[in-house]
Parts: structure tokens; C-alpha cells; sequence
């Protein structure tokens, strides 16, 4: 809210020299002090909200800097998992395989031996 006061006060500091220029009459004392007060106010406002700028700033690094670090050990605790997760398909698979060599070499060494038994289940 105090923005537009600030910029009122400019506008109103401005016409009052461009009148004062126009008389073709110096500015008076109070004319230079009004001056030196609105150039004040102005610069008062500038610097609150630099300062209200650079503490946001400051708390949105923290803040940003513990997200990264959370988000960094989540993708670590991610990528075990992952790791982990493709270890044991690699290793299911593998188990599936030896299974299945397992499974045909039994059904072949059967009917090799007992030929007259049928191990066929309604195929």
C-alpha cells in the first residue's frame, strides 16, 4: 500500500517543480526540502524491500537446499530399491530357466527308462 503513496508523492513533487519552472522563480528552501523528503520516503521504501526481498530469497535457499538433499536420498534409496529389484528378476529368471532345463531332462530321462509309462497329462 505504501507504493502508490510513494509514487503519488513523486508525481505531486514532479508537477510542483515543472509549476515552479515554469514561474521561472528559484525553488524555495521548503521546496528543496520537500525534495530531499520525498527522495528520502522513496529510498526508505526501496531498502525495506530489498531487506523483505533478501530474507525471502535467504529462506527459499534453506528451504530449497533441504529439498534437494531429502530429494537426493530418495533417488539413492530409489536406486537400491531398483537395483535390488532387477537383481531378483535377473535371479527369478535364471530359476525359472535352470527349473525348466531340470523339468524336460527328468520327463526325457523318464521315458528313456520306462518308456511303456505314459507321463502325458490329457495332451
Amino acid at each position: 500500500m505504501r507504493k502508490p503513496l510513494v509514487k503519488s508523492w513523486v508525481i505531486i513533487s514532479l508537477c510542483l517543480f515543472a509549476l515552479a519552472g515554469c514561474a521561472n522563480k528559484p525553488p524555495t528552501t521548503a521546496d528543496l526540502m520537500r525534495q530531499h523528503a520525498t527522495e528520502g520516503g522513496a529510498q526508505v521504501d526501496l531498502k525495506n524491500q530489498l531487506t523483505k526481498d533478501w530474507e525471502k530469497g535467504a529462506k527459499l535457499v534453506e528451504t530449497g537446499e533441504k529439498r534437494v538433499k531429502d530429494g537426493e536420498k530418495r533417488v539413492k534409496s530409489a536406486e537400491r530399491e531398483l537395483k535390488r529389484g532387477q537383481d531378483d528378476i535377473e535371479r527369478g529368471r535364471s530359476e525359472i530357466s535352470e527349473g525348466q532345463k531340470l523339468i524336460n531332462m527328468s520327463e526325457k530321462k523318464f521315458r528313456e527308462n520306462f518308456p511303456r509309462l505314459d507321463i502325458n497329462l490329457g495332451k
